[in-house]
């Protein structure tokens, strides 16, 4: 086994600046940070090509003989994402179908009230939920699945690509996406290889029963919207050929009797990382600047756009390489799904597949955590508005485990997004903690009766808002992840960024540890401090020595008889799974899904639900 992690480490202040960097960091904070979505500089673009060659990129490509069902997208669609915007494919011949989700688009609010428990509301609009931006479907008569040959797509990790290919009468049509960092913005190129051309229909739809107008002159089609919240969104689409011909029809786009076109999709929100500004920056148009990244991206050639996109993506990419070893010749010849299922039945090592699965982790990582929100359940892909528990941020500890991988396999960059949202929230975080964790009806108020520093419940959102009930542990968890980041880095601009978050959870500790008094082998007795009330990831100690109470994941718990979210009562035991297991690599992909739980596995990034059939 070899694995390389070719990443530097920048040190940057010494021990002397660090107190001036804190100050500076915490004026930072309060002055908030910049939009998620906003204008930007065009990127510089290679002057040549980094596109890999066949036989190297096909090392890390994971490929399938089938497009993916409309009807099992989160199974089967294939992601892109540009850390911000991501989208799951379909990669139909006849009928492709992008499902297009912003990071920052989220219903709810502060959530800063609590139930007569003296724990948060966790609904849909209280709380919020991570939601889908829109829909983006390009049909193309004549290549339905029944007069297609040869038909492959493949999921490309190391350029951050999906290709498809195929042939109708004797032509080969290629299609090939990719959601752009640079260029911010989601990229379809359509060709062919002979003397085939395009005629069909490319529409943009909102998921919130918005109107998408188009506007003829100009060959784009756009919508914008807000939510009850004030959070406003928008999205636009934009086609290009040099061949045939493109025009506005109602409010589609249509292309006839093109040999190739491109189709440049962008959207976002006006979220802004900053408390103070109610996590709104009220100068972004989303509907307008989604309309000038699409049209500004469609400007340049598609070569440009891959080339600027491949460079970007590879740079991230290639900081870490692994070989577990050579797989056979017979398992190379078989596709994704079916190389699965082999390596499940037949318990028969295939090193190269395996690999693969640590790199489609980084691949994910990758096209989710870049320049905005961090990486919640989900990521940005969702295949509709109701994701399982909101698609929020888990404290406990799934969003944790989303970023274990960043430094040990060389993606320091990507848990910026995480570091930053902890920043970002921790006005919110600490002015609610003060406020209302130690009511009387919370069960895990402090037995000391003080309270200092900031604490979450186990579900989080981007507006400081806590959901579900109180999570005592979850700062100390969050806080480790952040203080492991700097001894990966040694970047005491880093640290001190980072400081009060860390500073406030220390405090909430100062006020929370308790005293008991315990007894040794001799007989000594000594007073020592202990938590109050707390437990490990999953399972654990509610009180200082009382009898552990495991957390069933499903179901109900000893201490309670209300079925946890996303649950239905009576769930049996084989359906009780904490994060950590349901996680777990072994989940096996034929496993029936356990009566009366939404799915065999725990939702977050990484997790693959055991029922059905999935690419991934």
């Amino acid at each position: 086994m070899e694995f390389r992690n070719t990443e530097s480490r920048v040190v940057r202040p010494s021990r002397r600046g660090f107190l001036g960097l804190a100050a500076a960091a915490g004026a930072a904070t309060a002055l908030g940070g910049l939009p998620t979505f906003a204008a930007s500089a065009a990127p510089r673009r290679p002057s040549g090509s980094p596109l890999l060659s066949g036989d190297a990129a096909a090392k890390n490509q994971l490929w399938w003989q089938a497009p993916g069902s409309a009807t099992s997208m989160i199974e089967q669609g294939l992601p892109v994402g540009n850390g911000r915007l991501g989208a799951l494919a379909s990669n139909d011949p006849a009928h492709e179908l992008l499902m297009i989700t912003d990071a920052t688009l989220w219903t709810g609010g502060r959530n800063d009230t609590l139930d007569g428990d003296g724990q948060f509301p966790y609904g849909r609009d209280d709380f919020g939920s991570l939601t889908m931006l829109a829909t983006l479907t390009v049909d193309i008569p004549g290549h339905d699945l029944g007069t297609v040959d040869n038909y492959r797509r493949t999921l490309d990790l190391a350029q951050g690509l999906v290709s498809v290919a195929y042939d109708v009468a004797g032509v080969g049509y290629r299609r090939q996406m990719f959601a752009s960092h640079p260029d911010d913005a989601i990229v379809l190129h359509f060709s062919q290889q002979g003397r085939g051309t395009y005629t069909g229909t490319v529409s943009l739809a909102g998921t919130h029963g918005e109107s998408t107008t188009a506007e003829h002159a100009g060959r784009y089609a756009s919508f914008g919207a807000s939510f009850a919240n004030g959070l406003r969104y928008g999205a636009a689409v934009t086609v290009h050929s040099d061949t045939g011909t493109v025009a506005v029809t109602g409010a589609a786009i249509s292309v006839t009797g093109c040999r190739e076109f491109t189709v440049v999709v962008s959207g976002g929100t006006n979220y802004a990382p900053d408390a103070a500004a109610g996590f709104r920056d009220p100068s972004v148009d989303p509907e307008r600047l989604a309309r000038d990244k699409a049209l500004a991206a469609a400007r340049e050639s598609v070569r440009d756009l891959l080339n600027t996109h491949v460079a970007d993506f590879r740079q991230a990419f290639e900081q870490f390489a692994i070989d577990l070893g050579t797989s056979s010749a017979a398992q190379r010849e078989l596709d994704t799904w079916e190389r699965t299922q082999a390596r499940w039945r037949d318990n028969v090592a295939d090193p190269e597949l395996e690999a693969a699965y640590l790199q489609l982790g980084r691949y994910l990582l990758i096209s989710g955590s870049r320049g905005s929100l961090p990486i919640g359940l989900q990521g940005p892909w969702l295949a509709g508005n109701d994701p399982d528990w909101m698609g929020d941020y888990h404290s406990d500890v799934n969003i944790q485990m989303s970023y274990w991988l960043a430094d040990r396999a060389g993606l320091t960059d990507t848990f910026d997004a995480f570091a930053d949202y902890c920043v970002a929230q921790l006005p919110v975080w600490t002015e609610v903690t003060r406020r209302m964790f130690n009511t009387s009806t919370n069960r895990f108020r402090n037995t000391s009766g003080r309270i200092a520093g900031w604490a979450v419940a186990y579900s989080t959102n981007p507006y400081g808002g806590s959901g579900w009930w109180w999570h005592p542990s979850g700062n100390a968890w969050l806080c480790q992840n952040l203080f492991e980041h700097y001894e990966y880095t040694q970047d005491r601009a880093y640290l001190a960024k980072v400081y009060p978050v860390i500073k406030g959870a220390v405090e909430f500790w100062e006020t929370r540890l308790v005293n008991v008094t315990v007894t040794d082998a001799s007989g000594a007795s000594r007073e020592v401090l202990v938590a109050d009330r707390d437990w490990s990831p999953s399972t654990g100690r509610r009180t200082p020595g009382a009898t552990p109470t495991p957390r069933n994941w499903c179901g109900t718990s000893s201490r309670t008889t209300t079925p946890r979210p996303g649950c239905s009562a009576g769930t049996p035991a084989t359906a009780r799974l904490s994060p950590a297991s349901a996680n777990a690599s072994t989940c096996p992909r034929s496993a029936p899904a356990p009566a009366g739980s939404r799915s065999g596995c725990h939702p977050t990034t990484s997790a693959r639900p055991c029922t059905g059939t999935s690419p991934l």
